[in-house]
């Protein structure tokens, strides 16, 4: 979840965009991402996997696939 952003105009008439301070991560920061989506999830909710001859973390039971837009 990525936070929202607001723009000033400048007296000179230009628009500087900046982000909101603060860490997209909530809790207690012990995130880690899944090798197949990328999401970050807590260690409870992810599981070690063979991949490519390593172990990796990936989402436990599976990957929620985003749904798409029509």
């Amino acid at each position: 979840m990525s936070k929202d952003t607001y723009t000033s105009v400048s007296d000179n008439g230009l628009r500087y965009e900046s982000k909101l301070g603060g860490s997209p991560f909530l809790g207690s920061g012990h995130t880690r991402s899944c090798f197949k989506c990328g999401k970050h999830r807590t260690p409870n909710n992810l599981m070690s996997k063979r991949v490519l001859g390593r172990t990796e973390v990936v989402c436990k039971p599976a990957c929620v696939k985003p749904e798409k837009q029509a």
